[in-house]
Formats: structure tokens, sequence, C-alpha cells
């Protein structure tokens, strides 16, 4: 949406008279602009010299109405200022400047959104722009960077003719946001700005606007045409390309996605992965050579090589293997992949993730992109594998005490501030705060929380579904016991809880007070790719933190191996 104070007084000027001529002599400034993004938006119909309100337009001027019009910013809505009611909205708390932002155009006070404020964000979701694209437009989006800095945009926007006007038509289009400023402002634009690249090079030297409003999408969607449809070119004996891309272009304007889950890998990762690189070609001539943990060791220096290799299994970069009665780490397709492509942090990753959904990134999360490489202008080459990366594969749950202590700390359907959770987190496990930040940032990127633009943070269903598994179980030995839930021990998990029926019958027959039976033990390492030493260690430690029992599975154990089942699904 994007709504300047003197788009307000032609709305009021409106119930005066419906001339355009009339208006204009009374308000003259820019006023063919402001009515075309008026019409852009939904909220007045235009036929010759006459303009009318639409009824989404008379909703707004019964707002309008109880504005103090006269002491409003120049620009009183924008996608900015959207972005900060939707986080007010959701979250109950927004930064002291960004509220002074809301407060300045009397849209909020210091309990929230106000009437008005609430009422301008239910009709902003409740409308739909039309499609307006002038030749301006369609030859400024060709080459404009796709996410970015606020200062990139505008210096490309200083670069073209129109560009303030072209800024403002495709925030009224909801094909361009801008963030909230933090330390700066960002921009992004969303996916529908594709299908627009697509029309401006099957148009290149059109030189009128291309126009597509709601019933004239419905009229197309039901594959009929009109003399102006066919007159712009979307319809002849049937829908053409030019007007399927119109078509698509409508549906997307402001389409709002699930956003994709963030991967994160770092450099005691890719150091570990060029090692089992390393080690799988001298395999290759000297098959007694293979990449086991201690073959690994050998080759890296980092703190904590047990934490690393969790780590890339529960992210399928590394599978294991049972390779001459002992356990092996062999790299997976993803995992040869981001050996190359390197580093990326879970900021990194929401710099792509965020505009792919519909949503704005902010300054900090651009910044770490371009530095990591998944941001030029756009997602690079690098962004998309891991976007795809990140959507293709079953994350498996490794949980540090960080993350047993987070799923612990935050409330179920609550948001809780970042600097909060850190100090709880502090208090309950200990820690430095920067170690707690960036376990944080994995917890998102583990798909636990959501941290939002204003460092708000709240479960996910996966992490409200794994604190109830957590808090069932043995909670101050799930904090001591180093590797409690990894992807080895949730393997065994899962497959005790899938083969329900042969391991209750192995249970039945166990004699209280023994250890487990050598016939448990062989059934696990026929369904799974684990030594038997791996299977008695794993089946301890489970047994020590309550996720199993006597006989089978505890509670949290079905728990934990359904909230990943749900989340896979």
């Amino acid at each position: 949406m994007f709504l300047k104070k003197r788009h307000l007084e032609i709305l009021k000027k409106m119930k005066e008279t419906e001339s355009q001529k009339e208006i204009e002599k009374a308000l003259p400034e820019d006023f063919k602009n402001r009515v075309v993004e008026l019409y852009i938006l939904g909220f007045v119909e235009l036929e010759g010299d006459s303009i009318r309100f639409t009824e989404a337009g008379k909703r707004l001027l019964e707002l309008v109405e109880k504005l103090d019009i006269e002491n409003l910013p120049e620009i009183f809505i924008d996608s900015e200022i959207i972005k900060i009611m939707e986080l007010l909205e959701e979250t109950g708390q927004v930064p002291e400047d960004w509220l002074a932002l809301l407060k300045e155009r009397q849209l909020a006070d210091d309990n929230g959104l106000n009437e008005i404020g609430k009422e301008i964000l239910k009709i902003y979701r409740e409308t739909h722009p039309i499609v307006y694209l002038t030749p301006q437009i369609l030859s400024f989006v060709r080459n404009m960077p796709k996410i970015g800095l606020y200062d990139e945009l505008i210096t490309y926007k200083n670069s073209k003719n129109f560009g303030d006007y072209i800024i403002n038509a495709l925030q009224a289009m909801r094909l361009l946001m801008i963030s909230p400023k933090t330390s700066d402002k960002a921009f992004s634009t969303t996916k529908t700005l594709a299908n627009v690249i697509k029309i401006a090079n099957m148009v290149p030297n059109i030189s009128r606007a291309l126009i597509l409003r709601k019933e004239d999408f419905e009229l197309l969607e039901s594959g009929k045409g009109s003399e102006s449809l066919e007159e712009s070119g979307f319809y002849k004996e049937g829908v053409t390309e030019l007007g399927k891309e119109m078509m698509e272009t409508y549906k997307g304007l402001g389409k709002v996605e699930e956003k994709t889950l963030p991967i994160y890998v770092l450099e005691d990762e890719l150091e570990v992965l060029k090692a089992i690189e390393e080690i799988k070609k001298i395999y290759e001539t000297n098959p007694k050579v293979i990449p086991t943990y201690k073959e690994i060791e050998k080759r890296v220096n980092i703190k904590d090589l047990g934490e690393t290799l969790h780590i890339l299994e529960s992210k399928e970069l590394i599978e294991r293997k049972v390779v001459d009665n002992k356990d092996t780490y062999w790299m997976t397709e993803f995992g040869e992949k981001a050996k190359e492509f390197g580093k990326v942090t879970t900021d990194g990753m929401k710099a792509i993730t965020y505009p792919e959904a519909g949503d704005v990134p902010i300054a900090e999360w651009v910044m770490v992109g371009k530095e990591e490489g998944t941001v030029k202008r756009g997602i690079t080459e690098k962004g998309k594998f891991y976007m795809n990366l990140s959507k293709t594969i079953k994350r498996k749950p490794y949980l540090t005490k960080y993350d047993v202590s987070a799923l612990v700390k935050v409330p179920k359907k609550k948001y809780i501030h970042r600097d909060e959770l850190v100090k709880l987190i502090m208090e309950h496990v200990g820690g430095e705060e920067e170690e707690i930040i960036r376990a944080i940032n994995e917890a998102e990127s583990k798909g636990f929380i959501v941290e939002l633009q204003n460092k708000m943070i709240k479960l996910t269903k996966l992490g409200e579904d794994v604190k109830d598994a957590v808090e069932e179980a043995r909670v101050p030995e799930l904090l001591n016991t180093k590797f409690a839930v990894t992807p080895t021990t949730f393997n065994i998990l899962r497959a005790i809880y899938e083969n329900r029926e042969e391991f209750d019958r192995v249970w039945k027959e166990k004699e209280e007070g023994k250890e487990h039976k050598e016939n448990e033990i062989i059934l696990l390492a026929k369904l799974l790719p684990l030594t038997i030493d791996e299977i008695k260690k794993s089946l301890v430690i489970l047994k020590n933190t309550g996720f199993i029992g006597k006989r089978g599975l505890t509670d949290a154990g079905k728990k934990l191996v359904e909230a990943y089942l749900t989340f896979w699904a």
C-alpha cells in the first residue's frame, strides 16, 4: 500500500464532486499520478473525467475523516509502515522509533494499534491492487536490483525517469517492500516481479499502459474475453500468452507464502566435509582407509568433531554407513555441493527466504547475505542452491543444551524478545551472550523458533511439539548429556516406533533389571546403519534421558518421533 497526504485530501474532496478537473483545480500538485495510484490501490474507479469511490474507498474515507490530515507527514502509509503495523499487531512490541512513526501518523498509541490503525490494516488485507504497467514501469523493472540496502534502490531510482512515481506504484501493487530502519533500511521485490519482467520482454516497444482489474481477471479466468481485453492483447480466440502472464501477475500481487526454513553451514562443517572428501579419494585406491571418526579427526582442527558430525547428519549433508563393522561418514550429493559453495548463516539465508515468501528482510540480514554471497542485486546461484537444500532436506533433531533451554523457556503461543531469551538461557544453563545468540539463530534453522524483523521470537509448530517431548523427558539429564537427542538416537526411536510389534515382543520377553537383550540390539542393527556398540551406547542414553522405558518408548519418545513425522509430512 502507498498513501500520501495528498491521496487523503483527494478522497475528502471527492465527497464534493466526481469531476477530476474540479478536484485537480483545487489540488493541482502531481494530481494525475496521485489519482492513478488510488486507482491501482482499488480505492477509486476512473471513467473519462469522472472519479468515483469503490467500496474500499468509502471505507477508507470514513477513516480519513477521523484523521487530523494537516498534521500528518507527507507519506502516510507505505510498505515500511505496513510492516511495522503487522509486527506490532502480531507480536505486541516494536522498537520505540518504529512506534513513533505510527504515533506520528495517528495509527497507534502506547497500547498498540488504535482503531484507525486496525481498520487500515484490515482494509489492506481485504483489498487487492490492480495490475497497472506503464511503459516506464516496464522499462524500470528490467534491470532493477531485487534485494539490497535502501541506498541501492535510491541510486537506481535516481538514474531513471519518473523514478519516484515508479517506486510508489510498485509499492502500491505490492511488488516492492521497504523494511523498517534498523542500522539501515533494506528493500526487496516479490517473486511476482519475475512475471512483470516477462511481460516487459514480451512487449518491448509498448506505448500504453497494460491494465488488469478484478473483473477482467475473472472474465479471463472463465475463458471469456471482451472488446477491451482483445484491444489490450490479452484475449484472441482464447487467453493469449500476454494475457496469461498478466493473470499470473494479478494472482501474485500481495501473495504471502510460508517461509522456507533457512539452512546454515559453518566453517567447522566445511572442514569436515573437505576431510571426508580427502579420505574418499584415498579410499578409491586403498579401501582400508575409510572415513571413520578417527580418520576424520586426523585431518581436522576443530573444537568438537562429534558435534559437527551430528550437525552435518541432521541436515543430510553426510550419511552414516557401517563399513568393515565400523561407523563411517560419507558425503551426500548435497554435502558435496555445500562444500563447494561454502559458508552460510541463518541471517544470510533470511535475506533471501523472506523475499521469496513475500516479506521483507531487515538491513542486517541483507548485509550478511551480501558478505556470504547469497545476495547480489538478487538471489545468487549460491543462494538458489541453499534455498533448494533448505526446501528439500528432512531435518533430523540435534538438540544442544541451548536448544533444550530455549524450548523450556519460550512459552507456547507467545512472543518473547531475543534479549530476554538470551538472559533466560544464560541464567538457566550459563554461556556467553555471543554463543547463545548464535545458538538461537541455529535453533531457527532447526525449525524450533522463528525470529521476526523486530527480534521477537516465537515457537513454531515443530518447536511446540518438541517442547512437549522435552518437558515429558528428563530435562536435567538432557541438559547434562551432550549427545542425548541426535540423528542417531532419533533414528533408533523412529525405528522402534515404526516397528512397534516386533519391539513390543522383544520388550515383553525382557526380564526386569537386566540389560537390553541381544535380540533387540540385533533387530536395530538390521534396521539401521549403526554398529552394535553405537546402538548399545545410544540405548543407554535414551533410557537415562527418559525417551525409552522398560517396555518401549515413553510418551516423550513417542512425541519426539511424531513431532518430526508431522513436520516432514
